[in-house]
């Protein structure tokens, strides 16, 4: 039996109990008004049998008191029956089978938390999608989700914010704009923990002074991370949908030049700047003599024979890292991994661990931090893999990561990959584009069909219109068989007939018109509905924890 159907039973066991019981009162009440011999009693089974083999007296008002409220009550079940309930709900209740959601709901999402995470304390069912009625569906904490929301539908608002208030350790937010920074301050913001902001655009924080420092090149350990990183600078340097490649003869040793010199950097003691002047002076023999020194005899050696290749050949390498690394350029990025005095320095492997908060915000425009912000990113969930292996191979206490506007934010073409076994590290990741077009143009088609298929939960806000996205969606959830009843005529005689039919649960043009406040979600249960989206404001017991605080912050940004 699923929830509606519980629901269902217990208001029609409660509708039948307040009738009888309703009926006992008013039958004491027609004893009043015209009294019987005998005391009748409240029991409704005594009182019941007793009427029966007249051992008492039925009180005339009686009659027209029960009798109003049979009438009354018939009157009211039939209005209640003729209502006509709403697309969305026919298609909620079609789409979810009994029994089919129960797994994403609060009792077994408890019973899972406290199994894999018998340490955590105080730790909840996970995290709130919307409800069903009035029970939450839950994202579990060994679970990643993937979510299509359009503009304006309240991500961030129904799901960000609250996944803030219900994470329970480290929690990591990704934005480009300031909708949500502030809520998620307030939320956050407890004894004991820290709140670190990376915004060197000055997004929300109004100031040139970094707020922390983050030591890019202490991610950079060998030849793997030095990769990665390179990686991650070419994805966020690309511009347009075909990936922003340059000259693809070249784009692998450019990618491989800029790693080598990320490397060298990193074990010589030297800093992005060097980094930069490296790959614009086409230099290959400075940081291949430091990385002979450090003992990566391998990466010394390729260089080398890099800067020994034609003239022509090197200056498209070279040309190639350079448009990688473009983001050194902007010595606005550099000064938040530059150490200062009296401003803290990051350190991934300590947040993992603990209760902190980590915003992260960019745009994505000319100079943006998208390079930074992903490598940021990298560096949590590289810490944190390293921490879950270290406990047995799950955090004890899951890692929240609400990557919004992952699109225009973080530029990470591992996501795909890293959702087929993050949840059970215990790294909870939900990555929130706006379009189905936004996440092929930063992961290609492959990857985000990677993706899609990957995450355990599955999310769509409204608000979209793209006939393919929503296509597959129809696929994915299903047709039901509908009743089509006709009437035919032959030769005076009128014939009737009932077809069954196979019709969608959802067809295009009514996902295109998902109501505003709900989503569908499928689980990985197999299990989908459709959820009541509830924004944090709308929720009396987030407004009265964040609330106080939202004021106080929002005070201090206008002074």
């Amino acid at each position: 039996m699923n929830t509606n159907d519980q629901n269902r039973s217990f208001i029609g066991v409660l509708i039948l109990f307040t009738a009888v019981m309703g009926a006992v009162g008013l039958t004491h009440l027609g004893n009043v008004l015209t009294p019987v011999t005998g005391d009748l009693p409240w029991n409704p089974f005594t009182l019941g049998i007793e009427l029966a083999t007249g051992a008492v007296d039925w009180p005339t008002a009686a009659t027209f008191l029960v009798g109003l409220e049979a009438v009354v009550g018939v009157a009211a079940l039939m209005v209640w029956g003729t209502r006509t309930p709403s697309k969305t709900q026919e298609a909620a209740r079609r789409m979810s089978p009994p029994g089919r959601i129960n797994p994403a709901m609060a009792a077994a999402r408890t019973t899972e938390a406290h199994r894999l995470h018998p340490e955590a304390e105080n730790i909840g069912p996970g995290l709130t999608i919307g409800l069903v009625g009035k029970n939450p569906v839950y994202q579990g904490w060994r679970e990643c989700s993937a979510h299509v929301w359009g503009t304006g539908r309240g991500k961030t608002t129904s799901q960000v914010i609250r996944h803030a208030t219900e994470a329970p350790g480290a929690f990591v937010m990704t934005s480009n704009k300031v909708d949500g920074v502030a809520e998620v301050l307030a939320a956050r913001t407890t004894t004991g923990s820290t709140v670190w902001l990376f915004d060197p655009q000055r997004i929300w924080r109004d100031s040139t002074r970094p707020a922390m420092i983050f030591n890019l090149l202490a991610t950079v350990t060998d030849t793997v991370s030095a990769g990665e990183v390179a990686s991650i600078f070419e994805t966020a340097s690309a511009v347009g949908s075909a990936g922003g490649k340059g000259d693809p003869q070249f784009d692998s040793q450019g990618r491989d030049y800029l790693s080598w010199c990320l490397l060298a950097a990193a074990k010589s003691g030297k800093t992005l700047s060097d980094v930069l002047r490296w790959v614009s002076a086409a230099n290959f023999m400075e940081p291949a003599e430091d990385l002979e020194q450090a003992g990566h005899t391998g990466p010394a050696a390729a260089l080398t024979g890099m800067g020994r290749q034609p003239e022509d050949t090197r200056g498209s390498v070279a040309a190639s890292a350079q448009r990688m690394a473009s983001a050194l350029v902007h010595d606005e990025l550099l000064a938040w991994t530059t150490p200062t005095p009296g401003v803290p320095i990051f350190n991934p492997h300590r947040f993992v661990t603990s209760k902190d908060t980590l915003i992260l915000l960019t745009q994505d425009a000319a100079g943006s931090g998208a390079a930074f912000v992903s490598t940021l990113v990298y560096a949590v969930v590289t810490a944190a893999q390293q921490a879950a292996r270290r406990a047995g191979g799950r955090l004890p206490v899951p890692l929240v990561a609400d990557l919004d506007e992952v699109g225009n934010v973080v530029k990470l073409k591992q996501l795909p990959e890293w959702y087929s076994f993050f949840g059970s590290m215990g790294i909870v990741v939900s990555a929130y584009f706006q379009t189905k077009g936004q996440g092929v143009d930063m992961l290609q088609r492959t990857g985000w069909d990677t993706l899609w298929s990957a995450a355990a939960v599955k999310v769509y806000g409204g608000g979209s219109d793209d006939a393919e996205f929503l296509e597959s969606l129809r696929k994915l959830i299903g047709t039901y068989d509908a009743k089509v009843r006709s009437t035919s005529t032959s030769r005076g005689v009128a014939s009737r007939s009932v077809q069954t039919v196979q019709r969608d649960i959802m067809p295009v043009s009514k996902l295109s018109e998902l109501p505003a406040g709900h989503a569908w979600v499928k689980t990985s249960t197999g299990g989908g509905t459709i959820v009541r989206t509830v924004r944090w404001f709308e929720d009396k017991a987030l407004t009265a924890r964040i609330g106080p605080v939202l004021e106080r912050i929002t005070e201090g940004q206008r002074r």
